[in-house]
């Protein structure tokens, strides 16, 4: 079954809600009107009912019309358009009396029917509409009256009124339909031009944008919304394409010094000194490419979210303790000293894999940057809201306009400066896509010469 096009129900959801609302009026203005003609038809029947109870002569046990022989003349030399039928029966419901223009029919008449309500039945094969009303003289019931005029006029008007109302609402709605769906055309043809523009943006494009509407309305945060999406794509796109030949090239150096390491030792027969320390050469450089591959692996790990994070309950102090004791000979190599004095058992509720992850990255970057003999501190503070890990160290420092480039994959500030300082450039770039994932705030302090001080900022909340 073909689906219906986004133009067509727009203009079927309209003509839903519009025919719905045009049923209830047409429904509404038909019960009006019937409303009020069995309304006027009801008031001319107790009028009549009541202005002949009054008229009609009791006598005894028998009751007639006082005024009967002008009737008689009147049906001779008048014709009635609209005729009332009266009869009059006794307390028994045997008839008494009738109007001359009934002739040999009878009205309807029970004793069970109430008095003063109106009712529909049938005289002489057509409607009429009818009422029974007690005569009574001094308040006491002698017999009942029973009024009746034809409805067959008013029932023609009510039918003829259902009949324009269903035709008009038929009409109404095909020609509705119609405008709707023109109108609907008119209203999505800016989305129209949104689509067909964005089918034009291909990845060797990205730099194209969508026309953004004048009017600031739907379709205007539409396309700027989509505009900022692409923008995010092309930056997505162009760090990749960085980070990919970036690490091409820092992959290629370790490559290169062993090929020509390697390369060396084929020109000629060395002794096996010099074999042991070129292998030796080519093994550090393996490490150090192992442990860049490494890192680009965990880097691109956190940075797609395949990590799945979860929150639990831990010890803060208990996961610090573990990252020093494993990072502790590094630690006794450069003769730092980590002071780590907590003043109670700080637990938090976070991912245990990526808060692990953050602190060794911090304090082994805060090791790396820190001369031999110096000291490295670590603080724990906590209030209601927000528990702070704060990693100080006494380093070379970083100057103020390179912090905000520091995260970014490969850079080092001032590698050229401190060719001893070896490194890729990723612990912080780790660091902060993890913090992103685990929704943790980070923020640096540094000056040169100084030291460094990193604050990590995570929220208090409840175990669900």
């Amino acid at each position: 079954m073909r689906e219906m096009s986004y133009r067509n129900r727009i203009a079927k959801n309209y003509i839903a809600a519009t025919a719905t609302l045009f049923a209830l009026v047409f429904i509404l203005i038909y019960i009006v009107v019937h409303v009020a003609v069995y309304s006027h038809l009801d008031n001319l029947l107790k009028q009549v009912a009541e202005k002949h109870a009054n008229e009609v002569l009791v006598d005894g046990g028998k009751i007639t019309f006082i005024n009967k022989d002008e009737w008689e003349e009147r049906e001779h030399r008048e014709v009635e358009v609209n005729p009332v039928f009266i009869e009059v029966h006794g307390l028994d419901g045997k008839l008494m009396d009738r109007s001359p223009n009934l002739k040999a029919d009878e009205l309807e008449f029970d004793l069970n029917f109430k008095d003063n309500e109106p009712f529909n039945t049938i005289l002489n094969k057509k409607p009429i509409r009818q009422i029974k009303v007690a005569i009574k003289r001094n308040g006491q019931t002698f017999g009942y009256i029973s009024v009746a005029v034809p409805v067959e006029g008013y029932f023609l008007v009510l039918n003829t009124l259902r009949n324009i109302l269903l035709v008009s609402f038929t009409f109404s709605m095909l020609l509705l339909f119609l405008v709707a769906r023109y109108l609907a055309g008119k209203s999505i043809q800016p989305v129209q031009s949104i689509i067909e523009s964005s089918q034009l943006i291909q990845h060797d494009n990205l730099n194209e944008r969508i026309p953004v509407p004048v009017n600031r309305d739907e379709l205007f945060h539409l396309a700027s919304s989509i505009n900022d999406l692409l923008t995010r794509i092309e930056s997505s796109l162009m760090r990749e394409k960085q980070f990919t030949a970036n690490a091409a090239h820092q992959l290629k150096t370790p490559l290169a010094v062993m090929k020509g390491t390697f390369e060396v030792l084929l020109r000629k027969p060395r002794e096996n000194d010099v074999y042991i320390a070129k292998i030796n050469e080519g093994i550090i450089e393996i490490d150090r490419m192992s442990k860049m591959v490494d890192q680009l692996l965990l880097l691109a790990r956190v940075d797609s979210k395949q990590h799945q994070t979860q929150s639990i309950e831990l010890s803060l102090v208990e996961l610090i303790d573990n990252v020093v004791q494993r990072i502790s000979k590094a630690i006794m190599a450069k003769d730092i000293s980590v002071i780590f004095e907590p003043e109670s058992d700080f637990q938090v509720v976070s991912d245990p894999f990526l808060l692990d992850l953050i602190i060794e990255n911090l304090i082994t970057n805060a090791l790396k940057y820190s001369q031999n003999g110096q000291q490295i501190e670590i603080i724990l503070k906590q209030n209601e809201l927000e528990t702070f890990i704060s990693i100080k160290d006494k380093g070379i420092g970083i100057r103020s306009e390179e912090l905000q480039k520091i995260f970014n994959p490969f850079y080092r500030a001032d590698a050229i400066d401190h060719p001893n300082i070896k490194g890729h450039g990723l612990g912080l770039s780790i660091v902060q896509r993890a913090c992103r994932l685990a929704l943790i705030d980070v923020d640096i302090e540094s000056k040169v010469g100084i030291g460094t001080i990193i604050t990590l900022t995570i929220k208090q909340k409840q175990l669900s």
